[in-house]
Order: C-alpha cells, then sequence, then structure tokens
C-alpha cells in the first residue's frame, strides 16, 4: 500500500461529528495525517436548517459549510467528497470505498450518521414522494414545492412538525399523519395536544391514529391512500417516518452493532482503535446510565470533541446532557435528557401563554426538562442540576412556582486536600468538623497526604470522619517527652527522618543491605513505601470505589512528560499503586509505576488539584470547601536559614485559585455584545435564538461557585521538617486545630 494511502487518523462521515472530530483533533495538537471521507458531493454542511429556513428560501437551497476549505487547508486535512465506504477490517486495519481504493489507518471515527427508514409501500418510488435528509433531498422537495399546491406529511416526530410548518408558511395545503401521536416520542399527552392544536391552529390538518397505505398516481404523486381508508389529494408527500443507523457496511467488520454502532462511555467500540460519535452511536450514557442513541446536531458536536480527545489516549468519559431543539411556527422549544410519563413530573407556568416548563423526576433527581418559553438562565442550570444527579427532594415544592430561581441551588460539594505529610492531619480534623455539621463530599480530590485522606474518606462513605481518625492513630509515634515544644517537634521530625513511620515509610539505610541491589549506590529513594501501600489495603476496599457515592480523584505527574495525569475513580481502576503515586515525592520516594508509565507526587507542579478537578467537573452550582495546609501569608519574616526554607515550602505549595479576569471580561464583553445583537432582530428571530442550545450553553447563567478555605495557621518558629513531625502529641495538636479551623469558617 503506498503511502498516500496511509493516515494517522481517518473519520468517516461528513457531518458535524465528524468535522469537529477532526478539528478538535488538530486544535488539540494531534501530528500526522488525518483524512476526512464523505459520500456527497459537497464539502461538509449543516444539517439542521434543511427542514427550516432552507425551504423557506425564494431560491433553490445552497450548503451552509460547516467549514470553508480554506479551513481543512490551515488544518491539514485531507477532505474526499463522494467517498462511499463499503467495508471495514479491523484487523489490518483498512477499510475500502465503492471505487476499491484501500485506507490504512491508526485510528478510525465511524459518524456515518443515519438514513430515512423506508415505508415499503405501493408507490414510495413515485415522483414528488420524498425523503429529507440531504442537501439534495432538500432541493428536490424545494422544486416540487414550486409548482405543489397540495402537501402531506408522513410522522409527527420533530422533523415532520418542522416540515408541515414550513410547507404551510409557504402558502401550500398540509395534512400530517401520524400513527400515534404528535411527538409521540414525549410520551406526555398534554405536550402532543398542544402542538396539534398549535398545527391546526396555523391551518395544518393533522389525522392522528392512521398510517399511509400507498401513493396513488401515473408517474408523480396524486394522492395518499391510507389503513383507515381515506383518499387524500397532493401533489407533494415528504416522509418523515423514522431514521435508522447507517451501519450497513459494517456488517463483516466485527464490530457490535445494535441499534447503531455500540460504544462505552469513552465512545470506543470493541475494538481499541475504532471510535463512533453522533447519530450512529448507541453509546453508554452516563447522565442517565443507560446506552442509548441521540439524534441531534448538539450531541454530535460533543461527541466529535470528546471522541477526538480520546483517539488521542485522553480517556475522557462523555457525559452530556442531551438536548433537543425545535422550532414550530412562532415557538421554540427545548427538550433535555429523557422526558416520559412514567416520571414524577412537575410543572411550572402555562404552555397556553407559551411560558412553560415540565421538570421530569426520578426519586427526587431530576432526569429531565422540556421548555418552552422559559428564561435562558433556568434551562442552563437545569442541565446542570440533571448532570449532576441533584437530590431535589427539599425543594419539590418551589419547582411549580414560576418565580423561584434554581441558580442558587448547591449541586455538588467537594473537598480539596493538599499534600504537606504530617501537616495532614490537620485536614482530618477539618473533615471531621464538616461531617458533623453535616457536610459531606460528592467528590473528594488530593494530592500526596491529600490523596490518602481522599482515599480513606471515599472508601469509607458511611463515616469517613471515623475512618480518618483511626488512619492517624496507626500513623502516630508515640515518643518520649521533650519540656520545650520547638525542641520537641525538631526531635519529633528528626526522629521520623532518620527511623521513618513504621505504618507510612520506613529508611532503605535500615533495610537488609545483604542484597546487591539494597546498597546506598543503587537506592531509587530514601524511604521504602511498602508499609503505607498495607495501611491503605486495610482501610479502602479498592476493588468498591467505583460504587462509592463518593467520586474520587488523585493527581500525579508523569515523570517522562512532565504532564499532570488525574486519577478517576469513576473512569479507572484505582489501586494503592494510584495514591502511591500522589505521594512519591523524590527523591525521599521512589516513582510508582502504573500501566508502564512512572509518576511522582504532582505536588511538584501544583499541591493543589483545584482547576483540574473544576475543568473536569465543571464549577456551576459547586460548593468547593479548600483545605490550606501552608499558609499564604505570613506577619513574620524568616530569622535563619531553616525559617527560609519552611517559608520556600509554604510559598511553593499554598493553594491558589487562578482567575484569568482579562479573559473573563473578554468572555462577558462578547455576550454583552451578542445580547445587544439580539435585541436588535426581530422578536420572533430573537425568542428563536435565546432557545437554541448553543446560546443556551454560551449565554445562559450558570448557579455560582462557592469557596470556603479552611487555612492552617501558622504557629510561630517551627521546623524545617515540619511535614515529617508524625508524632502523637503533633498529630493530635494538627486535628483539633483542623477542627477549630473549620467550625470557625462554617460559622459555628
Amino acid at each position: 500500500m503506498g503511502v498516500a494511502n496511509r493516515f494517522d487518523f481517518v473519520i468517516v462521515g461528513g457531518g458535524l461529528a465528524g468535522v469537529t472530530a477532526a478539528e478538535t483533533l488538530r486544535n488539540e495538537g494531534a501530528q500526522g495525517r488525518i483524512l476526512l471521507l464523505t459520500q456527497e458531493a459537497y464539502l461538509p454542511y449543516q444539517r439542521p436548517p434543511l427542514s427550516k429556513k432552507l425551504l423557506l428560501r425564494d431560491e433553490p437551497p445552497q450548503p451552509s459549510l460547516i467549514l470553508s476549505a480554506s479551513k481543512y487547508q490551515e488544518l491539514s486535512i485531507d477532505v474526499r467528497l463522494g467517498a462511499l465506504v463499503t467495508s471495514v477490517q479491523p484487523m489490518h486495519q483498512t477499510l475500502r470505498t465503492l471505487t476499491h481504493e484501500v485506507i490504512h489507518y491508526k485510528k478510525l471515527l465511524i459518524a456515518t450518521g443515519v438514513k430515512p427508514s423506508r415505508l415499503a409501500i405501493p408507490g414510495e418510488y413515485l415522483q414528488g414522494v420524498h425523503h429529507l435528509r440531504t442537501l439534495l433531498d432538500a432541493q428536490a422537495i424545494w422544486r416540487s414545492m414550486q409548482q405543489a399546491r397540495r402537501a402531506v406529511v408522513i410522522g409527527g416526530s420533530l422533523m415532520g412538525l418542522e416540515v408541515a410548518a414550513t410547507l404551510r408558511q409557504k402558502g401550500l395545503e398540509v395534512t400530517l399523519i401520524e400513527r400515534d401521536s404528535v411527538l409521540e416520542k414525549l410520551s406526555t399527552p398534554e405536550i402532543s395536544v398542544h402542538f396539534q392544536h398549535k398545527l391546526e391552529a396555523q391551518g395544518v390538518q393533522v389525522l392522528i391514529g392512521d398510517m399511509p397505505a400507498s401513493f396513488q398516481g401515473r408517474t408523480a404523486v396524486e394522492s395518499v391512500t391510507t389503513a383507515a381508508g381515506r383518499t387524500i389529494a397532493c401533489d407533494l408527500v415528504v416522509v418523515g417516518a423514522g431514521v435508522e443507523p447507517d451501519i450497513q457496511f459494517l456488517k463483516t467488520s466485527g464490530l457490535k452493532l445494535d441499534n447503531g454502532i455500540c460504544v462505552d462511555r469513552f465512545l470506543c467500540t470493541n475494538n481499541p482503535h475504532i471510535f463512533a460519535a453522533g447519530d450512529v452511536a448507541n453509546f453508554h450514557d452516563e447522565v442517565l446510565n443507560c446506552q442509548h442513541r441521540v439524534e441531534h446536531w448538539d450531541n454530535a458536536v460533543k461527541q466529535g470533541r470528546v471522541a477526538a480527545r480520546n483517539m488521542l489516549g485522553k480517556n475522557l468519559p462523555y457525559a452530556e446532557v442531551s438536548y433537543f431543539y425545535s422550532h414550530v411556527f412562532d415557538q421554540s422549544f427545548t427538550l433535555l435528557g429523557v422526558v416520559n410519563q412514567h416520571a414524577e413530573k412537575i410543572e411550572r407556568g402555562s404552555l397556553a401563554q407559551g411560558s412553560y416548563a415540565s421538570f421530569f423526576l426520578k426519586n427526587d433527581i431530576p432526569r429531565g426538562l422540556f421548555a418552552l418559553g422559559r428564561p435562558t438562565d433556568e434551562v442552563k442550570v437545569t442541565e446542570t442540576l440533571i448532570k449532576h444527579r441533584v437530590n431535589l427532594h427539599a425543594l419539590k415544592h418551589d419547582l411549580s412556582n414560576p418565580d423561584f430561581r434554581l441558580n442558587h441551588i448547591p449541586n455538588q460539594t467537594i473537598f480539596i486536600l493538599q499534600g504537606g505529610g504530617a501537616l495532614g492531619a490537620f485536614e482530618c480534623g477539618a473533615v471531621s468538623a464538616l461531617d458533623a455539621a453535616g457536610i459531606r463530599p460528592d467528590i473528594v480530590a488530593g494530592i500526596s497526604i491529600g490523596a490518602f485522606n481522599g482515599a480513606i474518606i471515599a472508601g469509607n462513605p458511611d463515616d469517613p470522619a471515623s475512618a480518618l481518625k483511626a488512619f492517624w492513630r496507626d500513623l502516630a509515634l508515640v515518643l518520649p517527652e521533650v519540656p520545650e515544644e520547638n525542641l520537641r517537634r525538631f526531635f519529633a521530625s528528626q526522629h521520623a527522618v532518620w527511623f521513618g513511620v513504621p505504618n507510612f515509610f520506613k529508611p532503605r539505610w535500615l533495610m537488609s543491605t545483604l542484597k546487591s541491589e539494597n546498597t546506598s549506590a543503587r537506592w531509587p529513594s530514601f524511604y521504602d513505601l511498602t508499609p503505607a501501600k498495607a495501611l491503605l489495603t486495610r482501610y479502602v476496599d479498592f476493588s468498591q470505589l467505583k460504587r462509592s457515592p463518593i467520586r474520587l480523584l488523585i493527581q500525579a505527574v508523569d515523570v517522562q512528560t512532565g504532564e499532570l495525569a488525574m486519577f478517576d475513580s469513576y473512569i479507572d481502576d484505582l489501586k494503592p499503586e494510584h495514591v502511591l503515586a500522589s505521594g512519591s515525592l523524590p527523591p525521599a520516594f521512589a516513582w510508582t509505576s502504573i500501566g508502564g508509565k512512572r509518576y511522582w507526587d504532582a505536588g511538584i507542579v501544583s499541591n493543589s488539584p483545584l482547576e483540574d478537578v473544576l475543568a473536569r467537573c465543571g464549577s456551576a452550582g459547586k460548593r468547593v470547601f479548600i483545605i490550606d495546609l501552608f499558609p499564604g501569608k505570613r506577619s513574620l519574616l524568616p530569622q535563619n536559614l531553616l525559617d527560609v526554607m519552611g517559608r520556600r515550602d509554604e510559598i511553593v505549595y499554598a493553594e491558589r485559585i487562578h482567575t484569568d479576569l482579562r479573559m473573563s471580561n473578554l468572555v462577558r464583553d462578547y455576550q454583552r455584545l451578542v445580547e445587544e445583537i439580539v435585541h436588535e432582530l426581530p422578536a420572533d428571530a430573537a425568542k428563536r435564538i435565546q432557545h437554541q442550545p448553543r446560546f443556551i450553553q454560551m449565554m445562559g447563567g450558570e448557579a455560582p461557585m462557592a469557596i470556603t478555605r479552611i487555612v492552617r495557621e501558622h504557629s510561630g518558629h517551627v521546623p524545617f521538617a515540619k511535614s515529617y513531625d508524625f508524632s502523637l502529641k503533633t498529630v493530635e495538636q494538627l486535628i483539633h486545630a483542623g477542627y477549630r479551623m473549620a467550625k470557625k469558617a462554617i460559622g459555628l
């Protein structure tokens, strides 16, 4: 095979998922060759307008390109038009096209979308009977519209309603035939009835409980005969009777197929080199905990981004709330998550008045939303509540009040735990105080000793405070009393430095030197962490962490790349080694190997995982408790060399929240500009735009993030090696101080 047909990344499908993935690959730094294959004769274009504004134009619809030709060149993305893939051979990492071309890939993304289902009834191929999926389909419908007077739309789906409304707006007589009910997938009768009445009020005849039996005509369609015996005269038919995944070419590939291409939460198939995204992907929905397909452009864009990043080895789960949006005549509406008749439903507002929302809950946790004419902020906040499974039991009575604002509902509590050796006992005390106040985390993130504490918390969700106290009792050293406090602490620190902490680490110079690898010249570090691993396994059942209601995030740094790595109990199969990796601070401790990679303590780069946690879990509505082990400010200047070294550590390891004010101001300026532009639009156009998913996600106000700092106070001149003071007295002092400062921070 020639070099010309070897690519690092091949994407099959020219829709939003495929193009977004190609663009994301380059934006994320992908090296090598990228090939995008589309079976159509046009550069990839936007499909959503096909059923709406493109058909309303006075000239034939033209493609609205996703990316311009020059942009593909700028990104060095090869695009091949008219390329129909006929088979994929995963064993050889090749695919074949209709022209018998063989293309080799390293990573493959399949984003072929869906194709219209056929009715398989007489007359389906008569002139004037159309399906709508491609630009060619839309152009054919537009040409038929120029001569037509009477149209029949088959199917009351979102697309069926949009097409019926468009045809009616162009002056045609329109009949819509639906076997069950309008928007039947919603399983919500009042919403179905509302839109049926809306169509009828605009002059669309709606026939419910019937279906086409045949299309009549000599060469072109002249009428539709229904199963109930009706004959409806027409010269244009648009069939919207469902779609099916475009996967015929994969039948012999060995990929798991079931109502699409089956993928996991990383959008990866049962072949590690092949991914799928968009309408064709039957994916594991992390938010709703189910396997399904979602047919909407918002999902296609988001999955395209995640799939691209995972093709680069990012290992990110797809955990987004599904959006649906539609506009019928003068009303726009949004669907989030899943809505069905079996869920508890709480309504606010009025459908008749054009301002209405239905919240769908299961066990008091929001699962879906139908919103018509509701504020952008409300929809955005509800998305966050669904995504993070926020229990609304205490607030259910407020949901029916249209004036009750949702953006003050805290949706997740996060504990941020730093590294600091023995100072981690302060975190134990702080967590105990929070627990006593009824505050427990949904997420706990830690570095170094913070990772140890975090693992204890996540591994003991029913009583984290007691488990932490027991853990620190096992770590503490019982040492002889020394009357002067600073001298006592210095002695305790030096004892740990020279003799170790039996349940945590032991010095290599006290280990047997009979074996050649134990000679000092071959030591990988000063201390051995084998005791720490044994202690961890006593307190944490790592096999159960995935099932814990507390999500554990641990950060370490890759020794070879220098990049931070985040280990996630909801994604990774965490083991004691992941915790040890976060605490492997050189030269005291050797790196820890996980999956062929070597890791050190992330404190080398940053002593707090806060920014990466927020990037992974979002900041909207979060209640964050940061336990600061290293005071950022200090009134007294260092008095000697040991003080200087101690203060240096405090500055290096102190918690910081990096907020790019310039970027924040720039984003807000753009939002104001968008608001001003929308304000200048006609009211109907403005309303339509304000309910589109992209507008909601970019412009919707999120619930604010609340941060509480619990800061360890500076206690005068303490030894430089204070993080090694594991004496029982100091551990108890730190636990007491953490408890006291946490109560102070939360106002108790």
